[in-house]
């Protein structure tokens, strides 16, 4: 399994309560709404959930006791994406941070979407220090 991170992911009200994040959001010219909604992070179950409901892209899920990693792959040209669940115990319906470890931007873009539909606002945090990104 590849420990890399190309984007970290957030809730928005998590990053809403460190004032270094807020701070570095602000310079980065991310509009940064005054009130954040309490947001949740999705279970694996609730990940492949959504994942699944996705249209025109195949999922291949790899999962052991310790690992919950699903690559997404577009079933109409070659775009990406690779989420993993930090530190996942073997518990499919305990809520988790995730990130991407790689992938394309419009698939990283399309599967948060989906998640934030159903648990509130996500930041995506780049490993390269790029902008921010909020998804709602």
């Amino acid at each position: 399994m590849n420990d890399a991170t190309l984007y970290d992911v957030r809730t928005l009200y998590d990053c809403m309560q460190d004032p270094a994040t807020v701070a570095w959001m602000v310079q980065m010219n991310v509009p940064v709404p005054e009130i954040a909604p309490p947001g949740q992070y999705p279970s694996p179950a609730e990940i492949r959930d959504e994942i699944d409901a996705i249209p025109g892209i195949s999922p291949e899920y790899v999962i052991t006791k310790s690992v919950w990693e699903v690559s997404i792959i577009s079933r109409k040209d070659v775009s990406w994406a690779t989420l993993a669940i930090k530190d996942y115990a073997g518990l499919p319906d305990e809520a988790r941070p995730f990130y991407f470890t790689g992938g394309w931007d419009e698939v990283i873009l399309l599967v948060t979407t989906h998640l934030a539909k159903r648990c509130g606002p996500f930041v995506l945090l780049h490993n390269s220090g790029a902008s921010p990104q909020i998804v709602m």
